[in-house]
């Protein structure tokens, strides 16, 4: 039996129908959230390609995305060639795109597209805030002291070897602070916060950018 294929445009644009249903996230296996049933992004996806019924329609909007994605994820890929650090999950994508048709086995790594850019673009956002700081950030303070201001985050991601998060944002006069926080209550988005400096260091992962790392820091 041929196996059938379909256009890999209209895959992804519904792979960003699928992604909106679910609540913007990746559903491998289904779940009940708050009384709602949902299925796999996967499942949803095949549903609707293949002409089953699903709690979506794909439109214009949907397509304009998909086309943005797939140009998006084509020029990450040869970035990070020219880096020489291709990420290989998404070489894998980026080639499966390349091919125009696809089969319903692609499906399963099709409905990651999304989600990727999603998360590339959230890399790039911070990447970009960052260097706003980068050159002009000075020291806080003076190591041992306890101090008190405003903050608000650039990042946060969790870093599993060492258990909790690493927080990286600035001061109401723009210079860049560095902590670690061992729970999402201990992290602020914008406010204000206490802690004790611990070191005044030059980052090598931003430009050598003069960032105060606290510790002892608590939420106000």
């Amino acid at each position: 039996m041929k196996t059938k294929k379909f256009l890999a445009l209209q895959v992804v644009a519904t792979a960003v129908a699928a992604y909106e249903h679910n609540l913007k996230s990746i559903i491998r296996n289904p779940i009940t959230l708050d009384g709602v049933d949902y299925v796999s992004n996967r499942q949803l996806i095949t549903d609707y390609v293949e002409g089953r019924s699903g709690p979506f329609v794909v439109n214009d909007v949907h397509i304009k995305q998909a086309e943005g994605i797939i140009q998006y994820l084509e020029q990450t890929v040869i970035m990070q060639s020219l880096r020489n650090t291709p990420d290989r999950f998404l070489s894998q994508l980026s080639a499966l795109l390349a091919n125009k048709e696809v089969t319903n086995k692609d499906f399963g790594i099709l409905a990651w597209a999304p989600h990727l850019v999603d998360q590339y673009q959230k890399k790039d956002h911070v990447r970009e805030l960052s260097a706003r700081y980068e050159r002009s950030s000075q020291y806080t303070g003076r190591v041992g002291d306890k101090i008190t201001f405003d903050f608000t985050l650039i990042s946060k991601h969790y870093v599993k070897t060492l258990d909790c998060y690493a927080v990286y944002g600035i001061t109401e006069n723009d210079n860049l602070v560095f902590y670690w926080a061992k729970s999402l209550d201990k992290i602020c988005e914008v406010g204000r916060i206490q802690g004790r400096i611990k070191a005044h260091n030059e980052d090598e992962y931003h430009s050598s950018a003069k960032v105060t790392t606290l510790n002892y820091v608590k939420v106000l």
